[in-house]
């Protein structure tokens, strides 16, 4: 009998548990794999009670929910959502639709609030994620894209955010180092940044001044 081989990465994040993130075995070629599943939903109040308040760029009726298919690290299809503008729902679901197809593992993909609203919890346990309203990272003024539901994050400890010493989330120090060719991890040219450069979103792993390697927005900000 042969032996699954698997590669695990165990990323520990103070305060939470470890992430086991197996990679898992993909169904074989010619498998029969569930179709990808999409499905719109209007954003009430309710969906959004940690990530929205008055005064927020936008309001809910301005957001959709997206419930859509996605392989995880354990090589099977799950079902994920993720909020975003109305006006940014279709690209979206086209986007996970090619993500989907290229079998790209997405860790978790929850509405931030799961996480009370959190930017950094959200990160620390690897979730992709669309709308919260909040500041820029480092701004007290500055709306992030994020508010606007023109942006997304994915798989944060693969792909962190890194300025200078800082890095985003802290259990995404050991892929600062960009050579690293395992699954999750965004490169210039590959399939994640393709999908999304193909309905014009911007990758932040392009980036000069900083580098934020799990954000693509709409405005390339």
């Amino acid at each position: 009998m042969k032996r699954r081989l698997c590669i695990a990465v165990l990323v520990c994040v103070a305060g939470t548990a470890c992430l086991d993130q197996t990679t898992g075995t993909p169904p074989p070629a010619g498998a029969r794999v569930p179709a990808f599943h999409s499905q719109t939903l209007l954003v009430t109040r309710a969906d959004v009670t940690s990530t929205w308040r008055p005064g927020c760029p936008v309001a809910p009726s301005s957001l959709r929910r997206l419930s859509v298919s996605h392989w995880g690290f354990d090589g099977r299809p799950h079902l994920g959502e993720l909020i975003v503008h109305w006006d940014a729902a279709a690209a979206m679901l086209r986007v996970f639709r090619r993500l989907y197809d290229a079998r790209y593992p997405i860790h978790r993909m929850h509405r931030v609030d799961y996480y009370s609203g959190s930017d950094d919890w959200s990160m620390a346990v690897d979730n992709t994620s669309g709308f919260n309203c909040r500041r820029a990272t480092g701004s007290t003024t500055v709306w992030s894209e994020h508010s606007y539901g023109r942006a997304v994050d994915v798989n944060p400890v693969e792909n962190p955010y890194v300025k200078g010493a800082t890095v985003l989330p802290p259990a995404g120090r050991p892929y600062t180092d960009r050579r690293l060719r395992v699954p999750g991890v965004l490169h210039a040219g590959d399939p994640v940044v393709g999908a999304f450069a193909a309905v014009g979103w911007s990758w932040g792993g392009a980036w000069t001044s900083l580098k934020d390697y799990q954000h693509f927005s709409r405005s390339g900000r």
